[in-house]
């Protein structure tokens, strides 16, 4: 699939004439409900007034990509806009964000990773300056949707989990005591770690959430207390075994992100580890597929 596929004329808007980023997105969104590609548009009427950053891709004074997974749409698709004049965005109290040119990019959630990749074809032509002329410069949407710029970037076929996931990432034992490996997960930073038994098979996963449940129940986890006679009260420190879920969504290397990616949305997880035969072979986090798939 070309990215020229995706964008035909009439569902571009030339010129886009509104004077703020919602607006926009409005307008982009009632010409897909007009050309029969959107179910229900008034369900994402007040998503778009909110403007929510991670509904939003800002790239610099080029274009603003707005984007949604919804089930007002039963395929992938994408309008385009571009306007006479910048288009504003309140960021803060005292930063606005200007662009000429805005995408909106719909997706029912069974595409996520797929639409994620159309994202990131989108702001990967959008960073290079000629083709940012090219549009600005298309006199109809005729002459925008045929821009060769469009029919030279082809998306990628579906990713696999292995493409994406972190190898060899960290791990710990059952038998670590709980606070080295909150320790641990606090100094690199990480949300989660699988933990490995002696045989090399995963056995659970602790992960924030874990340590969150735990510590709100533990006074001494959080604050060291102790009993009124002065004795700690647990004579027995936790391991992570005491806290770990074992019961962990495991997913394979060979897996589609785009599947992946759909189950984990579905399942609220931020991340899973990847296991072959039972055994960890890497890890994959929500973040992982979004810096993959539109940062690089």
């Amino acid at each position: 699939m070309k990215l020229s596929d995706l964008v035909t004329p009439e569902r571009v808007i030339l010129p886009l004439e509104a004077p703020t980023l919602a607006a926009a997105a409005w307008a982009l969104l009632e010409r897909l409900a007009a050309t029969g590609a959107v179910s229900d548009a008034e369900k994402l009427q007040s998503r778009i007034t909110e403007a929510r950053g991670e509904d939003i891709v800002a790239l610099g004074d080029r274009a603003f990509l707005t984007h949604y997974r919804t089930d007002a749409v039963g395929d992938l698709t994408v309008a385009i806009g571009v306007s006479p004049r910048p288009i504003a965005r309140e960021v803060g109290e005292a930063e606005v964000q200007q662009a000429r040119i805005v995408l909106l990019i719909l997706a029912p959630p069974r595409l996520a990773a797929r639409y994620l990749q159309v994202l990131g074809a989108f702001a990967r032509l959008l960073s290079r300056p000629e083709t940012v002329d090219a549009l600005l410069a298309a006199p109809t949407p005729e002459a925008l949707a045929a821009l060769p710029e469009l029919a030279a970037v082809e998306v990628p076929p579906q990713l696999t989990v292995r493409e994406i996931m972190t190898e060899r990432p960290r791990t710990t034992r059952p038998d670590t005591p709980l606070r080295d490996a909150a320790r641990e997960m606090v100094r690199a930073r990480i949300a989660a770690l699988p933990v490995v038994g002696a045989d090399g098979l995963l056995v659970g996963l602790l992960s924030d959430r874990e340590l969150l449940r735990h510590m709100l129940t533990s006074s001494a986890f959080l604050g060291g207390a102790t009993h009124r006679h002065g004795s700690a009260v647990d004579h027995h420190p936790r391991t992570v075994r005491d806290v770990m879920t074992r019961q962990v969504l495991g997913v394979s290397p060979d897996q589609p992100v785009a599947e992946v990616a759909s189950l984990m949305a579905n399942k609220d997880v931020e991340c899973v580890p990847v296991v072959r035969e039972g055994r960890l072979v890497g890890f994959l986090t929500r973040g992982d597929i979004v810096r993959k798939l539109i940062g690089s």
